[in-house]
């Protein structure tokens, strides 16, 4: 492992014997090394892996902008949200997050908040991730001093999101929270109701919905017992045209072939929030 930069001296970006990028934090890894000397393995604590899908450009343009301090901040609140989540975060999520909260922290300084449309599906699709990165928000009000709005919590869930998929990066994140969002959206409008996040049955038809869109992303196949399914779409005609309604905005809008089978276990689910 050989030193390519040295943000301080407790924090560097190094070549492994592999030839791969990382991260490396430990008490004076950097310390007195200069680029293409060894890195003494003893002394790194954390290591994170990481990949140059956006390109080489923007890779070097975010190594630019973030500092130590972004850095070390972002991988303590990474081994908060672990811990809280009960999961290992892609290593993708260092620079990302550490890129966030150094803007997050230059807006605070200057005053100036914002919130996103997102924020309320985030908080009723990812309820897990959102109260982890509420606590996470409360973490950094005490470490910076700053009186972080609680909308920041939206804003580091989709990082946390993010480095949990096994798809490619922020933008197909958003792309899944948005798809998700328009199915919920239809069924509000059909059934008339809204949804409630403290409702146990809204929150499974959630974690379905997530899993299905997660499925048509990937191209899987949902092995369903198609006469039993079907009995259960006779006896609920209303929330089986609610599924169809689904599918059909989702073959006009991303060109998606549902399956019959994945309409009807989604009306299996239609009907527990529909008689609640």
């Amino acid at each position: 492992m050989r030193l390519r930069k040295a943000l301080n001296n407790n924090v560097a970006l190094v070549l492994d014997s592999g030839g791969e990028e990382a991260v490396v934090m430990g008490r004076g890894v950097a310390f007195d090394l200069k680029p293409g000397m060894s890195i003494d393995p003893n002394r790194v604590e954390k290591r994170f892996a990481l990949d140059r899908k956006s390109g080489r450009k923007d890779f070097d343009s975010l190594l630019q902008r973030i500092t130590a301090n972004d850095i070390e901040l972002a991988s303590d609140m990474i081994r908060m949200g672990e811990n809280i989540l009960g999961c290992r975060c892609n290593d993708s999520i260092l620079l990302t997050l550490s890129d966030h909260l150094g803007m997050m922290l230059d807006r605070a300084k200057k005053g100036i908040y914002f919130g996103t449309l997102l924020e309320w599906d985030i908080r009723l699709i990812y309820p897990k991730e959102y109260q982890a990165s509420m606590e996470i928000v409360q973490e950094l009000r005490r470490r910076t001093e700053f009186d972080l709005p609680d909308q920041e919590a939206a804003f580091i869930a989709l990082h946390f999101i993010n480095a949990n998929f096994s798809g490619n990066g922020m933008q197909e994140t958003l792309l899944c929270t948005k798809i998700i969002q328009n199915i919920l959206t239809i069924c509000q409008r059909y059934y008339g109701r809204e949804l409630r996040e403290d409702d146990f049955h809204v929150s499974r038809f959630v974690t379905h919905v997530r899993y299905f869109v997660r499925r048509q992303m990937d191209g899987e196949e949902l092995n369903v017992d198609l006469v039993v399914a079907r009995v259960v779409a006779e006896q609920c005609p209303k929330d089986y045209r609610c599924a169809r309604r689904i599918g059909d905005f989702l073959t006009k809008t991303y060109g998606w072939d549902v399956s019959e089978g994945e309409s009807l276990y989604l009306t299996l689910h239609l009907n527990r929030i529909s008689m609640n």
